[in-house]
């Protein structure tokens, strides 16, 4: 489906003689929005929910690695703050190998943590962070990652949850 939205876009930017990327972004946009509209009649809301919650998460993700990058260049800079490396062994919720590949990948994209090692077995990953001061902050920090991470990848486990709230 996203790539017939891609294919969409780039149709309209075309005929729309506006083949640059706002134009494109634009297009995709405007897709969106027809597809939204139109989502109970072709049927595209579960396209639309994991689209919305992709966007949110690189949003998110994005801010995530501006804030590391500030605080790792705070220690670096700083000649009065301390860093307190550590390494922290955690058990992940989803103990699949290509669920603990992408968290180990984002752990190693943000600034301050690295993926150490992954234990299929016990669904453990040892995670190295640089500025470890609170072992419970850090944990709650790649809580929220692997959380983020599995509603895009499976946004019915988003909605049971909500619906649990409501009950």
């Amino acid at each position: 489906m996203l790539g017939i939205h891609i294919l969409l876009a780039v149709g309209i930017a075309a005929f729309a003689n506006a083949l640059d990327p706002m134009g494109i972004v634009g297009a995709f946009v405007l897709v969106y929005l027809v597809l939204k509209l139109g989502a109970r009649l072709i049927r595209t809301g579960s396209y639309l929910k994991r689209l919305e919650l992709g966007i949110g998460f690189v949003a998110w993700f994005a801010a995530e690695i501006v804030k590391a990058s500030l605080d790792v260049a705070r220690i670096v800079v700083a000649s009065k703050v301390t860093p307190s490396p550590a390494v922290i062994t955690m058990r992940l919720e989803d103990k699949r190998e290509g669920v603990a590949t992408l968290i180990g990948l984002l752990l190693t994209l943000t600034p301050g943590t690295m993926a150490l090692d992954y234990d299929p077995d016990s669904g453990e990953m040892a995670i190295h962070a640089l500025n470890a001061t609170s072992v419970e902050e850090v944990e709650r920090g790649i809580r929220e990652l692997e959380r983020r991470l599995l509603d895009w990848m499976h946004p019915e486990r988003l909605a049971a949850a909500e619906a649990d709230e409501v009950a």
